[in-house]
């Protein structure tokens, strides 16, 4: 009897242990919508396509860190925001990129990444 419940403890603290893990794991998956987007930057039609495809390039990249090891995550999260930025600077004029960089900041801050990206 006391090796069942002393078993039954384990279990269950292992059980806990577990959940408690998978609660601090932080996910890296953006879902941009290009055109909320368009409309708050103002966007032309070909500055539209542009960011669009910068966008999902952006997704896909930060779908790539969230499957990363917990090492090779934070690099690969500062990457593709970098890399981000970099071709919307490119793309975008220097009023839309600075209203663009709020809305990555706060992004990036509501999703809980601001210590991947900022190390």
């Amino acid at each position: 009897m006391k090796k069942m419940v002393l078993t039954a403890v384990a279990v269950f603290g292992f059980a806990v242990a577990g959940v408690a893990a998978d609660k601090n794991t932080v996910s890296t998956k953006i879902n941009v919508n290009a055109a909320k987007l368009s409309n708050y930057l103002g966007l032309s039609a070909s500055q539209y396509s542009d960011v669009e495809a910068i966008s999902e390039y952006f997704e896909d990249e930060m779908a790539a860190a969230n499957y990363a090891s917990d090492a090779k995550k934070a690099a690969k999260v500062r990457k593709a925001v970098r890399k981000n930025c970099k071709l919307m600077k490119q793309t975008l004029t220097k009023e839309q990129y600075s209203k663009y960089l709020s809305v990555i900041n706060a992004t990036i801050s509501n999703k809980g990444l601001d210590e991947m990206v900022n190390e």
